[in-house]
């Protein structure tokens, strides 16, 4: 009887780990699990990523970006279950994740044309909702003179199923928006980044790169820091092909690479910054402005 007890026991524990993971690992990145009122509350980036999606919402209400799955949060969340026709009980689940990604993860972001003051240079990277589709960047100077330009793929890694993985995953698809960028001494991996100065995105101020809880904690800042503007020296590939994705990084040709960080140093006047190896927080202030916008 205590045996069988004890198998019983085991079994129904088995169970209950095998149904939990498959929750966990069945939920859309970056989302992992169902978000409720609880006491304590919930928190993390999964809300705070929900709550800067819902404010796209026109079934929603402003909410504050606390990070905390509060009452304001599980009644926004009915809101928009309500105006998608879904059971409103203000549970955020998998079908309600889904849907949330597939509407919201556009952010309107469109560039100003226009260098902010204070940068001495701006990187502008125009892309399409097709990320194996490569683009045309350009390079210019404080006065909003062209530079130079230049082929880019912003194309993150795949996941086991062969999809491509959305912006707001690590590994996955360059985020769209303006951020701050800042030149730093070549990565120590030739392969992967190759052997010039690298470019690194630090904070997001607009658009996905932006989500967070504020100013001082955002997307980039804290949920997917080590996003670069690099070449590499890769296995078998040649200028005429595409090239490899990345891990959401930007990858460029080696020559383009070569000419970008030649003129930045010696016509605008950047500074090559020791690399931090994303050390947060960032430990210069940034000398330069990215801006990715989708543009069909």
């Amino acid at each position: 009887m205590v045996n069988r007890l004890a198998f019983s026991l085991s079994f129904a524990l088995l169970y209950s780990v095998a149904e939990i993971s498959f929750k966990v690992g069945g939920f859309p990145a970056p989302f992992s699990k169902v978000l409720s009122l609880e006491n304590p509350p919930m928190e993390g980036k999964d809300v705070v990523i929900l709550q800067n999606l819902l404010l796209r919402s026109p079934f929603v209400r402003p909410i504050e970006k606390s990070g905390v799955y509060d009452r304001e949060t599980s009644e926004a969340v009915a809101s928009y279950q309500k105006g998608n026709g879904l059971p409103s009980n203000g549970i955020f689940n998998t079908t309600t994740a889904s849907l949330v990604l597939k509407q919201l993860m556009y952010d309107g972001y469109k560039d100003d044309h226009t260098v902010p003051s204070g940068y001495k240079f701006k990187v502008h990277i125009p892309v399409y909702k097709d990320r194996t589709i490569e683009t045309i960047g350009t390079l210019y100077d404080s006065n909003n003179k062209v530079m130079h330009t230049f082929r880019a793929r912003c194309h993150g890694a795949m996941d086991a199923t062969g999809k491509e993985i959305n912006q707001l995953t690590i590994d996955g698809n360059t985020p769209t928006g303006l951020v701050t960028f800042d030149l730093n001494s070549p990565e120590p991996n030739l392969k992967s980044f190759g052997p010039y100065p690298v470019i690194r995105a630090v904070k997001g101020l607009k658009g996905n790169a932006a989500i967070g809880k504020n100013k001082d904690d955002t997307f980039l800042s804290d949920y997917r820091s080590g996003i670069l503007l690099h070449t590499g020296e890769w296995d078998h590939w040649n200028p005429s092909e595409p090239m490899p994705n990345s891990l959401g990084c930007i990858h460029v040709h080696p020559t383009d690479l070569h000419t970008i960080d030649d003129i930045l140093v010696h016509k605008l006047g950047v500074v090559v910054h020791k690399n931090p190896f994303g050390e947060n927080p960032y430990p210069y202030v940034p000398q330069g402005i990215l801006s990715i916008e989708q543009i069909d």
